[in-house]
């Protein structure tokens, strides 16, 4: 800003222009310092508006030349004089600064000097925040020009510096993409990722205010296409400051930054294209058991994704599918899938030139090929923290999430059978009581560990239909009786079983005396024909049970 826009405030008034004229109003203003010491050489820096309630002019009523002079060596723009402390502006003051070149200008006994601060910086704040605008619509016109990411992570560091703001840029699992520091925690950064979906999920506008541990944020969406459809993949910028009493230019800049975070995650999308290529050509031969096709398709892919010629190492690779059972389709769901592996928490912080995923099937399927470094595995249990972490705040009622991952594997032949297993590890991911899963999730997770903990985790992979008619024809003579005549059989079957056979135990859970316990049993017993002495028939009531 300039001297003459200071004097528009009418909180000063121009006593003397100094020698220049009416030139030196158009000497810039960079800021306010307010000095009541004799000599304040150490505190003016150039283009300074410097105020003084002029108590050292009391003191040393021969001073005003020197302290003059001491501003003008120093750049100040101009001196603001307070009238409170003589009623007035000394004629000597006038006087030196009139010989020295500089502005002076007058404040009233009733203007408070952080009126005049807060008005130097407000404006300061507006015109900065200006060219940051500028900066950022240039910045974006040349990323999308190259159809490239622009560094924007360096860029966001610069801008938001600019405003004394904090900033970060987070994906919908919480993944760090770009920030200030210190970084956020992984807990921070998941719970601002959880609150931003619910945010978007409940249609509120942005930006959303909340706090984490008593840090106040603003949450700002980076779009990656219209709101209602890719809210759950979208990225948000995370600003450390609560915007509610924000200027309405400061958050249009966090937006033209979001828009331009946009542009850089295109850029990193249209990276990974030839990866997504690649895997969608080795799922073709994997499924139709084409094994030299296979064997090729897996070599280009590896070399896609290093860049090689053949890897130095035979590559190692394991699959991961996913699928999004909503009634609106899964068209985001090889999006979901590619931000969970991202994650560092999966595979480390450069997973990004490790997988290539693609659709697979109808839109709801997902498939990803992972390229493992030596002795390297992901793991049931990484994918289930970063899938079960935020990503189902961006669920509806109904929607649901299934991931499965197969065996690492070499040669394609083996990986034809490892995507069959992520797949059947899918499938078991999908039942209510999956392994590793709360019955109320809705997103659910299964790796080979998970089905071989237990027989009852291969119930999912049996036809829905085998799986009804089999609890069927073991339990209806129970239900049956249960109707005729209001008893309770059936809870009485399930209590014994989870009280692993134990007559005591679970006549105690019941509230039964043991001989009423023995007699239901007998009951149990004599209308399926079964024996709950026998471990085949108490497996076989467990897994009617279960698929009931």
């Amino acid at each position: 800003m300039q001297l003459r826009d200071v004097i528009s405030s009418r909180l000063l008034r121009l006593l003397d222009d100094g020698r220049d004229g009416h030139d030196a109003l158009d000497r810039p203003v960079h800021r306010t310092v307010t000095i009541d010491l004799p000599d304040p050489r150490r505190f003016v820096s150039p283009g300074d508006l410097v105020l003084t309630g002029l108590t050292w002019l009391r003191q040393d009523p021969e001073r005003p030349d020197a302290f003059v002079r001491i501003l003008v060596e120093a750049g100040a723009a101009a001196l603001g004089a307070g009238e409170a402390e003589f009623g007035h502006v000394p004629v000597t003051l006038e006087e030196a600064c009139t010989r020295h070149g500089l502005p002076l200008l007058a404040i009233g006994v009733d203007v408070p000097f952080t009126s005049v601060a807060e008005f130097v910086a407000r404006r300061q704040a507006g015109a900065r925040v200006g060219n940051l605008a500028a900066l950022v619509d240039r910045h974006r016109r040349l990323t999308a020009a190259e159809r490239t990411g622009g560094g924007a992570e360096a860029l966001l560091e610069m801008l938001l510096s600019e405003l004394d703001l904090r900033a970060h840029v987070l994906s919908p699992t919480g993944r760090i993409v770009a920030g200030t520091r210190p970084a956020l925690t992984e807990e921070t950064a998941t719970a601002l990722a959880g609150r931003f979906l619910a945010a978007e999920r409940a249609g509120r506008r942005a930006p959303h205010r909340t706090t984490v541990r008593t840090v106040s944020y603003s949450l700002f969406p980076v779009r990656s296409g219209p709101a209602a459809a890719a809210a759950r993949t979208d990225w948000l910028v995370a600003v450390e400051a609560d915007s509610g009493d924000w200027p309405g230019e400061h958050i249009d800049l966090v937006e033209r930054l979001a828009a331009l975070m946009a542009v850089e995650r295109a850029g990193r999308h249209a990276d990974r294209a030839p990866g997504r290529r690649a895997a969608r050509r080795l799922i073709g031969p994997l499924e139709s058991s084409a094994g030299g096709a296979a064997a090729e398709a897996a070599a280009r892919l590896a070399t896609t994704l290093t860049g090689k010629n053949g890897p130095g190492s035979e590559p190692r690779w394991q699959p991961v599918t996913a699928r999004l059972d909503t009634p609106a389709g899964g068209a985001h769901v090889r999006d979901l899938l590619e931000e969970v592996l991202l994650h560092p928490r999966c595979l480390g912080p450069d997973a990004a030139h490790r997988i290539a995923v693609t659709t697979a099937g109808d839109a709801r399927e997902a498939v990803a090929f992972v390229l493992l470094a030596p002795d390297e595995e992901l793991t049931s249990e990484a994918v289930r923290h970063v899938a079960g972490g935020a990503l189902p705040l961006a669920l509806r009622d109904g929607e649901r999430l299934t991931l499965g991952l197969g065996d690492p594997v070499r040669d394609a032949a083996d990986l034809r059978h490892a995507l069959a297993e992520a797949r059947h590890a899918r499938v078991a991911a999908a039942a209510p009581d999956a392994p590793g899963t709360e019955p109320v999730s809705s997103v659910g997770v299964c790796g080979p560990a998970d089905m071989a903990s237990h027989v009852m985790s291969l119930l999912p992979l049996i036809p829905a239909e085998v799986r009804r008619a089999f609890s069927r024809r073991l339990l209806s003579p129970l239900h049956e009786y249960d109707r005729r005549h209001h008893s309770d059989l059936v809870p009485t079957l399930r209590a014994f079983l989870d009280h692993d056979g134990s007559w005591a135990r679970c006549g105690e859970a019941l509230h039964l005396h043991v001989n009423s316990l023995r007699y239901r049993i007998s009951r149990i017993e004599s209308l399926t024909g079964r024996n709950l002495t026998r471990l085949e028939d108490k497996m076989d009531f467990a897994a009617a049970l279960r698929m009931h």
